[in-house]
């Protein structure tokens, strides 16, 4: 690493030379891996890095990968973007189609990020400048010959929104001229249209600009290929749109939220499912905020205002 480098990295986080060199050869082999259960059924795992490295890549973050080029059709992870923005983009459209990449993170490995941050950052940083910043960002995992991002460390969802930035740029042209919305949240990617028909024209497409890259290799998953009219429930990102073209919670979610009020209002909700609640009713408030006003209504203003004022065992007011 260089001078210049080293010594921002060192001043910032008050690491001595001898333990950056550590750090920087430690980083793929330093990560809690476990799993955690999946809302829709299964399991997810996540690989969180150890805190000196989670320290390091949060500094990258704000010194060097805030250089790097974002494509304005992501819908995630930079300021500004929400699963609202995300679904908003596609509400006057009659016909949808959803196609998700298969292990996103993973699939973004070391020699991707050498590549592109050389690509874009290289006259500013050397060669071995690189090559530790994108060693500092991977994970070593079983099975795999190239070190790779991994779902839990807080430089992934940056760094794989910047690594898609060609991608973006071609789908997104491309659509243009075919009268297509396209926006990409993480690795849901969402096309809409009026046009009946143009759903396989664009999933051939997609496949031909993943085949043609240079990186990330990427693979679509089938099985959360989805088609979607007016005929349908549209859902994107989890919202719903309507026929009417507005944003919705849904049927499922609004029956949730009100059983979990309704309990919390006999004193029968658990402190943990009351901070699921806190998190559900500001949800509410950003894309459907009539039913707030409902809810404020059926259950008083008061009532609403406790849950949202309480607080974490331990946490300052």
């Amino acid at each position: 690493m260089t001078d210049h480098l080293r010594h921002g990295l060192q001043e910032s986080l008050g690491l001595s030379d001898c333990l950056l060199n550590r750090l920087i050869q430690r980083a793929p082999h330093s990560y809690k891996i476990y799993t955690i259960a999946k809302r829709t059924g299964g399991q997810r795992t996540i690989a969180q890095p150890a805190k000196e490295t989670k320290f390091i890549q949060r500094w990258l973050i704000q010194n060097i990968f805030n250089k790097l080029p974002v494509h304005e059709c992501a819908s995630a992870y930079k300021d500004g973007a929400s699963i609202k923005k995300n679904a908003n983009a596609h509400k006057n459209h009659s016909y949808v189609i959803k196609l998700d990449f298969k292990d996103f993170f993973p699939s973004i490995t070391f020699s991707d990020l050498v590549k592109h941050i050389a690509k874009h950052l290289g006259h500013i940083l050397r060669t071995q400048d690189i090559q530790d910043i994108a060693r500092i960002s991977c994970i070593r995992l079983h099975g795999k010959s190239d070190l790779c991002l991994s779902v839990g460390a807080p430089s992934s969802p940056v760094l794989s929104n910047t690594i898609m930035y060609n991608f973006d740029s071609e789908v997104s042209a491309w659509c243009t001229q075919q009268c297509i919305t396209y926006t990409r949240y993480a690795d849901d990617l969402t096309f809409s249209t009026n046009f009946k028909g143009g759903s396989s024209e664009i999933e051939a497409f997609v496949r031909s600009i993943t085949q043609k890259l240079t990186y990330p290799s990427l693979r679509l998953n089938n099985n959360k290929t989805t088609h979607l009219s007016k005929k349908h429930q549209r859902r994107i990102t989890g919202i719903i749109i309507n026929n009417e073209g507005n944003l919705s919670l849904g049927r499922n979610r609004k029956r949730e939220i009100c059983a979990l009020i309704h309990k919390f209002s006999l004193d029968l909700l658990p402190e943990s499912e009351i901070f699921r609640l806190q998190g559900l009713i500001g949800f509410a408030k950003d894309v459907e905020p009539l039913f707030v006003a409902r809810m404020r209504g059926k259950y008083s203003s008061k009532l609403i205002e406790e849950v949202l004022q309480k607080r974490k065992p331990g946490r300052l007011c």
